[in-house]
């Protein structure tokens, strides 16, 4: 590794994002790990906002978008030296603030404007709120996923930054910035293509859901718990790993069905938990460490907050280990200063409810 101390990937890139739900936070704080100045715009308030823990290395500006000024000063942010524009909103709603791209990409026209929402810009459902059910729902993914008589749970948010980075990719050739419509609903789609391929291959999803290999169907793809009430996965595909694993929990593979008889999954399962239930995990690790019967523990959220990803080994993250709190307006009158606005001006905006924030407060009055 070189002992020249390098930037972050990021470094130089500036992000404004309002403030929203977490998709957008994420893919803020995932690229202020990665060295981008990230100032996220909250409503004009007073409250503290500990509950948010998207916040690290971001700094954060309180404006009321709802006064004609408040707009003006988020348009002088963007139209310096913004790169990177998230907003969160329905549609519809940021052109109604004047915030529109096609206003504010004319300002900035090397600004990268984010859209990231549940349903996409346009469509049926695009105005209706929704959560990582719901647009699993709606991609066709939660059908493939799950257990026969169970729930089911998503994710999303990746596909935002990923869209950024390539934005800004083809803006170093192009020299402009363009509009990223991200919506969940296709972010689901787009990472569950190996799903979809292999139903339409009818290839792992053919018979009904829950009963299917990957949605809890089989017994050598499935979590039991211990005897101890805790929990260890098994995902022995492969005939060499299922071999092993059969091994490992005493089984004679002469007396059990065919792994891939269907037909008799229920019963092997039934036989598995019972198997899994005779041992703690602690001892049901010792059993399995180091094998290729694919059998691993489920282990709780520990309280360390994971680290960033992927690791750079030449130009690695910032830490994520911290512990400071980012208020809403903590760093108004720096942002605003930083901006080229005048100590009248800022202090002005504050008593006119324009900006806010609490440490703003203490040192203007």
């Amino acid at each position: 590794m070189s002992s020249i101390k390098r930037l972050l990937p990021l470094d130089g890139i500036k992000v404004i994002e309002i403030a929203g739900l977490a998709p957008a936070p994420f893919a803020g704080m995932v690229l202020a790990d990665f060295g981008a100045n990230v100032i996220r715009v909250d409503k004009s308030t007073n409250m503290h906002n500990n509950m948010d823990k998207l916040t690290r290395h971001k700094r954060s500006i309180s404006i009321n978008l709802k006064s004609p000024i408040g707009i003006s000063i988020l348009k002088r942010l963007i139209y310096l030296d913004t790169d990177i524009l998230i907003e969160p909103f329905r549609p519809g709603v940021m052109e109604r603030l004047g915030l529109g791209p096609n206003e504010l990409c004319k300002l900035n026209e090397k600004l990268i404007y984010v859209r990231l929402t549940g349903f996409g810009q346009k469509g049926r459902f695009s105005n209706m709120a929704g959560h990582d059910i719901n647009y699993l729902a709606v991609s066709g993914v939660l059908s493939l996923l799950g257990r026969k008589d169970d729930p089911d749970f998503a994710g999303g948010g990746m596909m935002c930054v990923l869209g950024i980075l390539f934005a800004l990719i083809e803006r170093s050739k192009s020299g402009k910035g363009q509009i990223i419509d991200v919506a969940m609903v296709d972010g689901v789609k787009y990472l569950a293509t190996f799903l979809h391929l292999m139903k339409l291959m009818k290839q792992l999803m053919t018979e009904p859901r829950g009963e299917n290999l990957l949605d809890g169907g089989a017994h050598f793809y499935e979590v039991y718990e211990t005897k101890d009430n805790k929990y260890m996965a098994v995902g022995a595909i492969e005939p060499q790993f299922y071999a092993e694993l059969l091994k490992r929990l005493g089984l004679n593979a002469n007396y059990l069905p065919s792994q891939l008889d269907n037909s008799k999954w229920n019963e092997m399962k039934q036989l598995f938990k019972e198997k899994f239930m005779t041992k703690t995990q602690d001892e049901w690790n010792q059993v399995f460490f180091g094998s290729d019967a694919c059998v691993t523990p489920v282990y709780e959220l520990s309280g360390k907050v994971p680290e960033p990803a992927p690791k750079l080994y030449e130009t690695p993250s910032r830490l994520a280990h911290i512990n400071e709190s980012l208020d809403p307006g903590k760093h108004s009158e720096e942002i605003l200063k930083e901006s080229g606005y005048s100590e009248s001006e800022i202090k002005e905006f504050l008593m006119r409810g324009i900006v806010g924030g609490l440490n703003f407060k203490k040192s203007l009055l």
